[in-house]
């Protein structure tokens, strides 16, 4: 086995553990808490007044970023959000309802009827498995985040995660892009 093989079955173990943990959150704490970062959040874009900003459209337990998209895009802001193709190709797409979205490609949701962004980008909102304390971010294996934040230099970028999401230490390979920071806390 090679380092890029034993990279990836150590990634892979980690990514499992961290959806079982991520599963087992109630739903109570989970609303409570998703609100408490997406208001974390929300004053991160007013300090630094970001006005375009591109973000996940959550799936399955992750936290759920939609009332803040609504808050932001009531506020004037742009909103980008991925349209996920195949061979790790992202459409980057308007976002000006959370009411109007598609199912895409691996469970993923996408801007319906929505024109193709082509801009800088102020602020990145990366889904994540998991952050180290570095800001290194185990994503779900596809590689999609990590070709697309090559090409964002000049983009601020942030991972949202459960306590159960930070970590000491994620293993990396050449190609992962860390975030510039992780908004969580301690417990739920």
């Amino acid at each position: 086995m090679n380092n890029e093989e034993e990279l990836n079955q150590r990634k892979d173990k980690l990514r499992k553990e961290i959806l079982d943990h991520r599963s087992e959150i109630d739903p109570a704490s989970k609303a409570d808490y998703d609100s408490w970062v997406c208001n974390q959040l929300y004053d991160l874009v007013q300090e630094w007044d970001y006005q375009v900003i591109h973000t996940y459209i959550p799936m399955g337990d992750e936290i759920d970023v939609l009332p803040l998209i609504d808050k932001l895009i009531n506020d004037g802001r742009i909103i980008i959000a991925p349209k996920t193709l195949r061979d790790r190709q992202m459409e980057h797409l308007v976002l000006q309802s959370t009411k109007k979205l598609e199912k895409g490609v691996y469970g993923t949701s996408y801007p319906a009827n929505s024109i193709e962004y082509i801009g800088q980008i102020d602020l990145i909102i990366t889904p994540g498995l998991a952050y180290d304390y570095k800001g290194n971010r185990l994503g779900y294996g596809g590689g999609y985040y990590d070709a697309f934040l090559t090409e964002q230099h000049s983009a601020h970028t942030v991972g949202l995660a459960y306590p159960s999401q930070r970590i000491k230490y994620i293993p990396i390979g050449n190609h992962d892009i860390p975030v510039n920071e992780v908004i969580s806390k301690r417990d739920l």
